[in-house]
């Protein structure tokens, strides 16, 4: 599988520098701090027990390295947040190397398109506007009309070059209750025992561990803004279920302030279609601790970046407090 990992991640008390690596993934999520965890567990439907527990050890997730600053974590791009959500959520899945064109950075924007009269933030917004070669294709998710007015307007208004993005005002990315330690040195486990085997059937269980928001993306939705998966431990391969306790939820506060509460399900998945503006902010609560992720973030595909052993500077997968 190939991963957009993108700029450089600062976690909480550990600072990961990011690698750049080529991906079929649209956005990025890092991690937050360590401590004690509480592991989930339990069938759902669609699944299937497995015997045993894996590995020793997080095997290193395949990629390939390539370079360019990217998207996804606040990093410096040039690009203004709400444009930087919205290549991500909508067009970084496809446009990451030389065909189709990379739609990475704000140099990537002002480079020549197909028509020498329109660079290629002309050209995209034209794409997306067009009923008759729209981008992108079907059966992707079209942009709606609020993410085709942020483009809109940036480049009418002459594509300013954006300031790097910051997080919200809030928390200050310290977990509560910390016993510190380090939890991502952990064994490759399936705590749960239990797996998805129904392939991409719909289902809000479905294909824990996976890019969810690419995949809903490139495949016609639904469309979320955030999801991902939460797991009792650092290590644990795709499909396999995740937590599986009740009052786990993940709390986005975004640019504005505006706080989304997000209920994790019965196999650990998240997701929102809320409107989320960029820069965001992210934790996981249990009503008694939180997992608080440091860092400010232009898009919620979280599952891209927490993969089983980490990409982009996450150490591991999303984790409960």
């Amino acid at each position: 599988m190939r991963k957009l990992v993108i700029g450089s991640r600062v976690l909480v008390l550990t600072t990961f520098a990011g690698v750049i690596v080529a991906a079929a993934v649209a956005a990025a999520c890092g991690s937050g701090t360590s401590e004690n965890l509480t592991a989930g567990g339990g069938a759902a439907d669609g699944s299937t027990t497995i015997p045993g527990e894996g590995d020793a050890a997080a095997p290193p997730d395949e990629g390939i390295n390539t370079t360019g600053a990217g998207a996804g974590t606040g990093a410096v791009t040039g690009l203004p947040c709400d444009v930087q959500q919205l290549l991500e959520n909508r067009c970084i899945g496809c446009h990451l190397s030389a065909s189709p064109p990379p739609l990475l950075t704000y140099a990537d924007l002002l480079k020549p398109s197909s028509d020498p009269t329109k660079n290629l933030a002309q050209k995209s917004l034209e794409r997306m506007k067009s009923t008759t070669a729209a981008m992108p294709p079907p059966p992707a998710v079209a942009p709606d009309a609020q993410e085709i007015g942020v483009l809109e307007t940036w480049v009418n208004a002459g594509t300013p070059k954006g300031a790097v993005c910051t997080p919200p005002a809030g928390d200050a990315g310290v977990d509560a209750g910390s016993t510190g330690g380090n939890p991502y040195n952990t064994p490759t486990v399936c705590t749960s025992k239990t797996t998805w085997n129904q392939g991409n059937e719909g289902s809000s269980r479905m294909r824990p561990g996976g890019a969810c928001v690419t995949c809903h993306t490139m495949r016609g939705g639904p469309n979320y803004t955030v999801a991902g998966t939460v797991y009792p431990t650092a290590h644990e391969p795709n499909d396999c279920n995740g937590v599986n306790a009740g009052g786990v939820t993940v709390v986005v506060t975004d640019a504005n302030g505006v706080v989304t509460n997000i209920p994790v399900n019965t196999v650990g998945n998240f997701s929102t279609r809320a409107k989320i503006a960029a820069p965001f902010k992210v934790k996981v609560t249990n009503g008694v601790k939180e997992r608080v992720m440091a860092g400010a973030l232009t898009a919620g595909d979280c599952n891209s970046c927490h993969t089983l052993a980490g990409v982009n500077g996450a150490p591991g997968r999303v984790m409960a407090p």
